[in-house]
């Protein structure tokens, strides 16, 4: 019998901040956050490097999200987020 390989995702965990952004969001943003969300939890390392360096920034589908992935990929630590 095959094996089914389900790719590995880091659990996702918002910053203070992050989290009243997203309670702040109407269910249309919501519906643009969680494929983005869906997508940096499957390859943390998708955004772009911010200026700030500490930061990867993902932007795509009308949303933007800061976010620090930790080094072994299994937490992302979410500090920003817009959608809309």
């Amino acid at each position: 019998m095959a094996k089914h390989h389900h790719p590995r995702r880091a659990r996702i965990i918002f910053y203070d901040v992050a989290q009243e952004q997203v309670e702040a969001m109407s269910p249309a943003e919501l519906a643009l956050l969680e494929p983005a969300l869906d997508t940096i939890a499957l390859n943390p390392g998708v955004g772009t490097v911010s200026k700030h360096a500490a930061y990867r920034e993902y932007r795509g589908a009308s949303v933007r999200i800061l976010y620090v992935p930790t080094a072994l990929g299994t937490l992302v630590l979410v500090a920003y987020v817009e959608a809309g």
